[in-house]
This record gives structure tokens, C-alpha cells and sequence, in this order.
């Protein structure tokens, strides 16, 4: 890469930093702080007629913010209306808002709109790009073509061309633009025939470049660092475009170039750290006022008067803001937003505090009255327990709730104690019946607890499965015991039960036992005796293997779940399924013992 690219590139860096370091102020952004809902989405929807569609989309912003405020206020209020309705505020469901889907469809319009404005001005770059290959391709060319007396006019035109093509994709610029500037050289040092021309051409780069040179000079003075890199930027621009001067001065005269573009960012750098100074002062003062306004509403007034005079002082730290300057642009929003964010709240509040002085009594009474109708069909509940619990719950709410009319206050009050008296009145008269029906099956489950071990005991007793399954139900059907005395009674039940289950499978393990040794004696009789006898054997092995591989996987899938999420379940199910597997490979390897013993005695 030449000289030239690498210092220009080099610079082009240093002035976009100044120039992203300079947007244009937007600071003390529209408020729209005072407008209602129906405003901010008419607002809204204005905004997509317009032409500067980066410029409505920051408004839109600010204006989706200012709605969100206003959902959040009106959400406190939604909730108690929901809660007075008889709901639990847990279950709450924010209402169906049109005004919100309506702003909602214009964000996404102008999401549509800046990805059609993002890829126009993608294409129109590539489009640029093409121009400018097929314009080099022309000077390739005419650098390889045969000189004539209209070659040079022709390279002019096609560098006017040049020029007036703009942007291009940002990862093409290096490279078209080096095989450009080579192109150009090639061809004036190939260019013999009219070598007065060649020169004439030259003198006229070499006034070009002398004239940015001192356009470039005269930026150092310019009072808009962001003005001031856009020009040296353009001023690159035009240098690159134009055509080599004489080779004996290029160095001097690239040399005066660089040092003027030089002298001008390091100016402007300096400058630019000023002003950062300053900014970060303008930064100290705007929190100053900040942390007056949020120091303000933490001890929100109580009455009309107070609230006027601290609306006064609100509306000065406004005052006091406009009049100062712009801070650093990477705290320029955060510092507007807290700002209007206790600003907001301050006037939310004071909105809320004279609609709500005004009915505040009424209120109250309408909400315990709610109260009372949510008592009032409880009462009669028929479970307690949970309905206990909404009692307290109703009691708490009603200590939260300030005070009624004093002619409702004693009426309403016993209206509410009333239906508290019915419903605890039922309650004790239920758990006094319950506690004589439970003696009764206290008595029923030891009676049967006292069969169930007499069952056990017996050596000759004889039971199913179905049997079982009958004293199951008729234990389940005698009645509510609760608490320790059920724990100790249940405990001995199951106890007894899983012995008498285990005596019914080992009894079903003898009798298939005996069926197999049955099976064998008929085998053996037979004239084939030896070939079935083989066949068996056979049979049980490939069994037994089968179960063995299938025992195998269960474990590595086990060795997989180790360490997963809720393993302690997953691993009881895999436990489980392993102990039946060696349960049928035990029953499986005792028939195939039988099995090896018939043969040995049929040999």
C-alpha cells in the first residue's frame, strides 16, 4: 500500500472519532411528559410521514417511554380495582389497551421502515461500487490501449466520473482505490506522445492539490469540530480523486498535505478536549439537579399547599437545566431519563394525591363494602380450612383500608364482624362432630389392624390376591383419623399388609416351580426326550443372555443420568427396572438348573 493510503486512512480514523464524538445536541429532548395517551400514539403516527426517518425513530422512542409511564402508573390503580372485584392480585391480568397495540403497530412500521432505508442505502452502495469498477476498467483499458491525442482527454472524463460517485461498501474503498491511484500513475508515465499535455495536466493537479492544501489549513480555525472533519473528510476525497503532479514535487507536496491535515485534528483534538472538560462540568451540575429532584420526592408533601410550592421548585431545576450546556453524548440519555424519570414521578404523584383527597373516604367505604360481599359468601363455605385462610386474608386487607364516613364506620363494621361470627360459629360445630365420628374410626382401623395380625399368624390360612385387595378397601372405607394417631396406625397396617403380599408371591414361586418340575417329568418320558431336553436348555440360555444385555444398557443409561436434573427419580425408575431383571434371571436360572438335572438323569 502507498504512502498516501496508509496516512489517509490513518486520519479518516481520527476524524470520525471527532465526528461521532460531535453529534448534534439532542439533550433537552421534546417533553412529552403532558400528554395523554390518545397525544403520544396521534404523535405517533404522525412521525411516519416523515422524511428523516433515523430522526422519528429517536422521537418515537422518547415517546414510547413516555406511555410506558403512564401504563405504570396506571397499573397500581388497575390492580386494586381487580383486587375490590373479589380477585387475588397475584392473578391479575393487565386489561386489553388498543391505544397500546396502535403505537405498537407504528414501531414495528418504522422497524419496516429503517430496514427498507438500511438496504436502499446498502444497494446504492453496491450500485456505486459497479459504477466505479466499470470506470476503472475503462482506465485499465486506456492504459493498455494505444496512445493518442484524445487519451488524456478521455482519463479525465472518467476520473470526473470518478468523483462524482460517492459511497461505496466500506470493505471494497482500500482496495478499488489503490489499483485506481495505480492505474493513474501507469498511465502518465506511459504517456510520451504529448508530453506538453502530460505536464499541462500535471500543473493543473498540482493547483488543485495547492488549493486543498489550504482548504484544509483554513479548518484549524473552525469552530465546529463535527463541521471541520466532514470538510478535511471531503478534502481527502477530492485529493484522492485528483490526478499525480510532477514526481520530482509529490513528496513535498503530499508531505504539506498530511502536516495541514495533521495540524488540524491535533487542533481540534485539543479543542475537543475542552469541550469535554466542559462537559463533564455541565455532567456535574445536571446530576446536582437530579439528585435535588429525587431527594424532593422521597418526602412527597401531604397537603395542597405543599404539594404548589414543591411544584415551584420542580419546574426550577427545569429552568436550571436549559441553561446548561450538553454533557459527555455517552451520558447525555441516562442523565436526561433520571432526570425526567423523578420528574415524572413527582407530577404522577401529585396527580394522584388530589384525585384521591377528593373521594378518598367514599373509597374506603366502597372497598369494604366489597369486603363485606366477599365475608358474606364465604360464610357458608364448606372447606374451612381454606376458607379460613380467606378470612385472614380478608381481615388483613381490611386494616390496610383508611377510614370510612363516620355515619357508615360502625354500620359497615358490624355487618363485616356478622359474617366472621356465622362462618367460625360452623367451623367450631364442625370440628366438634368430626372429632366423635373420628373415636368411631379409630376403633374400626384396630379392629381391623387386630385381623390382619391374627391373619399373619395363622399357618393355615389361605387368601388371594383379591382378598388382600377387599381388607385394602374396607380399611380405606372406616373413616378419618388425623394427625399422630394415624401416622402409628397406618405404619402398622402397611407393615402387615407387605408381609402378607410377600407370603402370597413366595407361595406363586413354589407352585412354578413345581409346574416346571411337572413339565420336565413329561419331557423326559417322551421318545425325544433328549432333543426337547437340549431344545430347553437352548432356550433358557438365550433367555437369560437376552436380559443380561438388556441389564447392561439399563445401567449405562443409568451412568448417563447421574448428574441431571431431578437424577433422584430418574434413577429410582432405572433401580427398579435392574431389580426386576435380576428377579427374572434368578427364576430363569433355577428352570435351567432343572433343566441340566433332567438331562444328567435322562443320559
Amino acid at each position: 500500500m502507498d504512502q498516501f493510503s496508509e496516512n489517509y486512512n490513518d486520519q479518516l480514523s481520527e476524524a470520525e472519532k471527532l465526528i461521532l464524538q460531535n453529534e448534534e445536541d439532542t439533550q433537552l429532548k421534546e417533553n412529552f411528559a403532558s400528554l395523554s395517551k390518545e397525544q403520544l400514539v396521534e404523535h405517533a403516527q404522525s412521525l411516519l410521514h416523515t422524511t428523516n426517518v433515523k430522526q422519528a425513530y429517536a422521537t418515537l422512542q422518547e415517546i414510547r417511554k413516555a406511555f410506558d409511564l403512564i401504563l405504570d402508573q396506571e397499573r397500581p390503580i388497575q390492580i386494586k380495582e381487580w383486587v375490590n372485584a373479589g380477585n387475588e392480585a397475584k392473578d391479575f391480568v393487565a386489561p386489553q389497551d388498543e391505544l397500546k397495540i396502535k403505537l405498537f403497530e407504528v414501531v414495528q412500521k418504522f422497524k419496516e421502515l429503517r430496514e427498507i432505508e438500511r438496504k436502499r442505502a446498502e444497494e446504492e452502495k453496491v450500485l456505486n461500487l459497479n459504477k466505479k469498477q466499470a470506470i476503472l476498467d475503462k482506465i485499465v483499458s486506456l492504459v493498455d490501449s494505444e496512445e493518442n491525442e484524445n487519451s488524456l482527454n478521455n482519463l479525465r472524463d472518467l476520473m470526473r466520473q470518478w468523483r462524482e460517485i460517492r459511497q461505496i461498501p466500506k470493505e471494497h474503498q482500500e482496495e478499488l482505490y489503490t489499483k485506481y491511484k495505480f492505474y493513474l500513475d501507469k498511465f502518465y508515465d506511459n504517456l510520451s506522445k504529448f508530453n506538453e499535455l502530460k505536464d499541462l495536466d500535471r500543473e493543473k493537479n498540482l493547483e488543485i492539490k495547492i488549493e486543498l492544501i489550504k482548504k484544509a489549513e483554513s479548518l484549524k480555525d473552525e469552530s465546529n469540530i463535527r463541521k471541520a472533519m466532514i470538510s478535511l473528510n471531503k478534502i481527502h476525497d477530492d485529493w484522492k480523486n485528483t490526478g499525480p503532479v510532477r514526481k520530482e514535487i509529490s513528496d513535498e507536496i503530499w508531505a504539506r498535505f498530511k502536516s495541514a491535515s495533521d495540524h488540524v485534528i491535533d487542533v481540534q483534538k485539543t479543542h475537543q478536549a475542552e469541550i469535554e472538560t466542559q462537559r463533564n462540568q455541565n455532567l456535574d451540575k445536571k446530576i446536582l439537579l437530579i439528585e435535588k429532584a429525587e431527594t424532593a420526592i422521597t418526602a412527597l408533601p401531604s397537603s395542597n399547599k405543599e404539594w404548589n410550592v414543591m411544584a415551584q421548585e420542580i419546574d426550577q431545576l427545569l429552568e436550571d437545566w436549559k441553561k446548561i450546556g450538553p454533557v459527555p453524548s455517552d451520558k447525555n440519555e441516562e442523565v436526561w431519563t433520571r432526570f425526567q424519570t423523578a420528574r415524572n414521578t413527582f407530577y404522577a404523584e401529585r396527580k394522584n394525591f388530589f384525585k384521591k383527597i377528593q373521594s378518598d373516604r367514599k373509597d374506603n367505604l366502597a372497598k369494604k363494602i366489597q369486603l363485606c360481599e366477599q365475608a358474606e359468601v364465604l360464610k357458608d363455605a364448606q372447606e374451612f380450612m381454606k376458607t379460613t385462610e380467606q378470612f385472614q386474608q380478608l381481615q388483613e386487607k381490611w386494616k390496610t383500608i383508611g377510614p370510612v364516613p363516620e355515619d357508615q364506620n360502625e354500620i359497615i363494621w358490624k355487618r363485616f364482624r356478622a359474617a366472621f361470627d356465622h362462618f367460625y360459629e360452623r367451623k367450631n360445630k364442625w370440628f366438634n362432630e368430626r372429632k366423635s365420628q373420628e373415636s368411631g374410626a379409630v376403633l374400626a382401623k384396630e379392629g381391623l389392624i387386630a385381623e390382619i395380625e391374627s391373619l399373619a399368624k395363622s399357618e393355615n390360612a389361605k387368601f388371594t390376591f383379591n382378598d388382600l385387595k377387599a381388607l385394602q378397601q374396607r380399611w380405606n372405607d372406616s373413616g378419618f383419623v388425623s394427625g399422630k394417631k394415624f401416622q402409628s396406625l397406618n405404619k402398622q397396617y402397611q407393615g402387615l399388609m407387605d408381609a402378607l403380599y410377600q407370603s402370597l408371591r413366595n407361595v406363586s414361586n413354589a407352585v412354578r416351580e413345581s409346574a416346571v418340575k411337572e413339565n420336565l417329568n413329561a419331557i423326559s418320558s417322551s421318545p425325544d426326550a433328549k432333543y426337547k431336553l437340549q431344545s430347553e436348555e437352548k432356550r433358557l440360555r438365550e433367555l437369560i443372555k437376552k436380559i443380561e444385555d438388556e441389564k447392561s444398557t439399563i445401567e449405562n443409561n443409568k451412568g448417563f443420568f447421574q448428574h441431571s436434573k431431578n437424577a433422584d427419580a430418574i434413577l429410582k425408575q432405572f433401580d427398579d427396572k435392574l431389580k426386576k431383571s435380576n428377579e427374572q434371571i434368578d427364576k430363569l436360572k433355577k428352570e435351567l438348573q432343572l433343566v441340566i438335572q433332567a438331562k444328567k438323569a435322562n443320559a
